[in-house]
């Protein structure tokens, strides 16, 4: 495991454990070791990490942030037809649609959330938008699967005990609330950085993991020892950090740590748009989450509770 002296966020090679093996079953139980060995270090510590050799298409990562550019650029008044909100987990928010931060004065960004393949999609404006996220799901699912492994194998546990606990991940909102999220944060005049002004206001992931593909600008910070620590994009590969759910199911083992966006000092990066891929990945909406050592730490609340929970707090309109 290589240290990112920058930031204190670890790099782990999945080697065989990425996509590139195309069945998991046939992944040595030594490499399948030492991920899990090195996931449960930085998730107990950062609670943040960087995978390399994780098997994921480069092509359909970058078709995927072409095709929802040519969605961010359309007209408001037409990005509005497609409003998201609490109980409709699909469709686009725009600038100050969610306060994350509620010291900040505004939140400068806009994103566009799917739960699963046949949710509302903006085909008339933007056809193909649907096609370039249901390209990349499969092996974001797959990925995932494969981590929540790992995680249960360093925690002790039956290897498929997270799986069976996200069984419609991606496949339908009324069941899960994993969502697949693009976000565009556009360029920034002058007048726009003011004190209080940022892109994405501090705050942790509800969920279990959270699978993150960043552009070359920059931005992110996590906040770790009392310290803020820019999360530098790294090509080729995906960060992944932990949620909330997770925290919770692991007693505080593992750190669901809170991070932001902030917006660039430099004048060419503010004036350079930025853009992301989220795959929030969230337990089935009916799982009950509750710490597995038995301790009192948090209270069992199940999984769409909590959800929507967090949305409401963070003043989504």
């Amino acid at each position: 495991m290589e240290q990112n002296t920058d930031v204190v966020i670890p790099i782990i090679d999945l080697d065989k454990l990425g996509l590139q093996t195309a069945d998991v079953e046939d992944v040595d139980q030594i490499t399948m070791d030492r991920v899990s060995r090195e996931l449960d270090s930085a998730f107990s510590t950062v609670g943040f990490v960087y995978l390399k050799n994780h098997g994921v298409n480069q092509q359909l990562v970058d078709n995927l942030f072409e095709r929802s550019k040519s969605f961010f650029h359309l007209p408001e008044s037409i990005k509005e037809n497609y409003r998201c909100g609490v109980e409709n987990c699909d469709g686009y928010t725009g600038r100050d649609g969610e306060i994350l931060d509620t010291s900040a004065r505004h939140e400068i960004r806009e994103s566009y959330d799917v739960a699963s393949p046949d949710g509302l999609y903006p085909d008339e404006h933007a056809p193909e938008f649907r096609q370039a996220i249901n390209d990349l799901a499969p092996p974001m699912c797959e990925l995932t699967f494969r981590l929540l492994k790992c995680m249960a194998l360093a925690l002790g546990l039956d290897k498929e005990f997270f799986g069976e606990r996200h069984k419609f991940m991606f496949k339908a909102a009324e069941k899960n609330r994993t969502i697949f999220r693009t976000l565009f944060y556009p360029s920034l005049a002058d007048t726009e950085t003011l004190a209080g002004v940022v892109r994405c206001g501090l705050h942790s992931d509800y969920g279990t993991i959270t699978l993150l593909l960043q552009d070359d600008m920059g931005g992110l910070e996590i906040l770790s020892q009392g310290k803020w620590f820019p999360a530098k994009p790294i090509p080729g590969t995906i960060m992944i950090n932990l949620g909330d759910m997770m925290q919770f199911w692991t007693s505080d083992r593992y750190v669901a740590t809170v991070h932001r966006v902030v917006v660039p000092e430099e004048e060419i990066r503010r004036r350079t748009p930025r853009q992301s891929i989220a795959f929030f990945v969230h337990p089935d909406n009916d799982v009950m989450i509750a710490p597995l050592d038995g301790s009192g730490k948090h209270e069992p609340v199940d999984a769409l509770t909590y959800v929507k929970s967090r949305l409401i707090a963070s003043s989504y309109k």
